[in-house]
């Protein structure tokens, strides 16, 4: 009995086994084509929804950047049927150039970004279950001056350079996206599953863009590459971020072929070079205050003269002539102070304090207040100058220091080089007698309901114990600069261009010299009110001659339009 019951349990056993084998052949092997089809039928597809970017704003709420919307059509299936295409190039004819091209690319590419209404998105959408529309957004600019400020975004919704790629994360929003079940065979699309995206959040510059503008067609009518930058020592703000040229960002941000990038990157003029934080130059007598005031430190009396008679030779312990170096004037300037030195740019003056005081405590002063030094500046790709000395030499040419070369680095010379963002924080810190706030572009963030996120604070970045008796004549100087009357050789070298400019304005005039086969740097720095300052400012013109014939009748200009919006 025991024996049949095992046998039995055996036969239900095995009768099951072959079932259960029978049914797996069937499903794995029979039915294998059928079912497959079926998985390949049905296919899950998600579309990123990209967010609106955050709008960018000047200090008074003049839009710097902002958002189109445009729409990318999507071809989830395969080729478009012929009843489709025509409905398409209906839809496209008046607004597209050549719709055959885009049916073409949703055919082979399967993508294409138009910049049509929203009726003709809708029509688009209901025209076949595998086309499916998108909302996307086209980055725009207000002026072509903004590329060095804000860089751009590009057609794919990516930041590139400058503040759009600094702030990003502010800016950008949060992506959300749409779930799609897709069925081929039914040729349906169903939503399953969708979460929005969320707005970036908007963003207040310094900049005002009325003056940013301005300042950019007057280096224009210059015809003359160059750099204008204006700010609020006490707080480091900058209202003005001039490099000129500059290519329209618009540009970038709608796309453009290859050939038109390759004009854009061989452009003679060089106009993806941010030239006031990339590019660096000799600074000439824009950097005279600067060894003034480190003359005063050292003990030497503003009171001391030198005669300038147009030429200072240079002796050896023999008293062998072994260099000549020129005043700027053939002539000379006679009598020289300090001050004088100043107003009417007298190189022999500093001629005689580099044979004086030497390369080395230059040297070490402009380590000591960080002239060559990247500001921090919240643009990308700042650069480092260079304030040459002896073991600069040797390292980099691996040669040893001529008395010569000192005399050249006190006028600003020989292998001195700045950029016009490092002349600005020097001259803020002569402003505001000792202090350097961080140059800033950023004032508050808000969110797109307009709450604000965050405020900027003036960050203080160094603090230098300047003697204000000394900056007395230092300012002295640099105010006769714009307002000295008197013979070419004595007047302030500014005195034409603001002689009867309202308020009064401690400046600076330069020229730097590059190679006898260029015209010289031109250079205007300094800032204003003289006594209570508010703003600063550099002019800088590359190859624009004379500081006081082309960079301070532009620094005018500007200037007037300032006091005009602030004032």
């Amino acid at each position: 009995m025991k024996e049949k019951r095992v046998k039995l349990l055996f036969l239900l056993f095995l009768i099951s086994f072959c079932l259960m084998f029978l049914r797996s052949f069937q499903l794995q092997v029979v039915d294998w084509e059928q079912y497959t089809l079926k998985v390949q039928d049905i296919s899950t597809r998600i579309l990123v929804e990209q967010p609106e970017r955050g709008k960018i704003y000047d200090r008074n709420g003049k839009l710097l950047a902002w958002n189109e919307k445009i729409y990318q059509i999507s071809n989830l299936g395969g080729i478009l049927k012929e009843d489709t295409e025509k409905k398409l190039y209906s839809i496209l004819k008046d607004s597209v150039d050549n719709p055959n091209t885009v049916i073409d690319k949703l055919n082979f590419q399967k993508k294409v970004i138009l910049n049509i209404n929203s009726v003709q998105a809708l029509k688009i959408a209901n025209l076949d279950s595998n086309l499916v529309v998108q909302e996307k957004y086209l980055r725009k600019y207000a002026h072509e001056s903004l590329y060095h400020v804000l860089g751009y975004v590009d057609n794919e919704g990516y930041p590139r350079t400058g503040l759009e790629m600094v702030y990003d994360e502010k800016l950008r929003g949060n992506y959300g996206y749409n779930m799609l079940i897709m069925s081929s065979s039914k040729g349906s699309t169903q939503l399953v599953e969708k979460t929005h995206s969320i707005p970036g959040n908007n963003i207040v510059l310094s900049l005002d863009l009325d003056l940013q503008i301005k300042a950019y067609n007057y280096m224009k009518d210059s015809n003359h590459n160059g750099v204008i930058l204006i700010s609020d020592p006490n707080t480091g703000e900058i209202l003005v971020f001039v490099s000129y040229p500059s290519p329209d960002p618009n540009m970038f941000s709608e796309g453009m072929n290859s050939l038109e990038y390759k004009k854009i990157l061989n452009d003679k003029n060089k106009i993806l070079v941010n030239r006031a934080v990339s590019s660096c130059y000799p600074p000439g007598s824009i950097i005279k205050p600067f060894i003034a005031y480190s003359a005063l430190e050292a003990g030497v009396s503003p009171y001391a003269t030198i005669n300038s008679t147009g030429i200072y030779y240079l002796k050896n312990a023999n008293g062998v002539i072994i260099d000549q170096l020129e005043d700027w004037n053939p002539q000379g300037h006679g009598e020289t102070n300090l001050i004088k030195s100043i107003r009417a740019s007298v190189n022999s003056y500093y001629y005689w304090l580099g044979e004086n005081l030497g390369i080395d405590y230059l040297e070490g002063y402009a380590d000591k207040f960080k002239l060559v030094e990247p500001t921090s500046v919240d643009i990308p790709f700042e650069k480092r100058g260079n304030f040459p000395g002896r073991k600069w030499k040797l390292d980099n040419l691996g040669e040893v220091w001529y008395p010569g070369e000192t005399l050249r680095v006190y006028i600003g010379q020989s292998a001195t080089t700045m950029t016009p963002i490092q002349i600005l924080r020097m001259y803020n810190i002569l402003a505001t007698r000792g202090t350097y706030y961080k140059f800033n572009l950023f004032m508050k963030e808000e969110d797109f309901l307009g709450n604000i996120i965050n405020k900027y604070e003036p960050i203080l970045i160094d603090k230098y114990e300047l003697n204000n008796d000394y900056l007395k004549y230092i300012y002295q100087g640099m105010i006769e600069v714009t307002t000295f009357e008197g013979p070419t050789y004595e007047q302030g070298t500014a005195f034409p261009a603001f002689k009867d400019f309202p308020i009064t304005v401690a400046g600076k005039t330069g020229t730097a010299q590059v190679d006898r086969e260029k015209h010289s740097h031109s250079w205007f720095a300094g800032f204003l009110p003289a006594n209570n300052p508010h703003y600063s400012i550099v002019v800088f013109i590359e190859y624009g001659g004379m500081g006081s014939d082309t960079a301070a009748p532009v620094a005018r200009k500007i200037l007037d339009d300032l006091i005009i919006n602030y004032y």
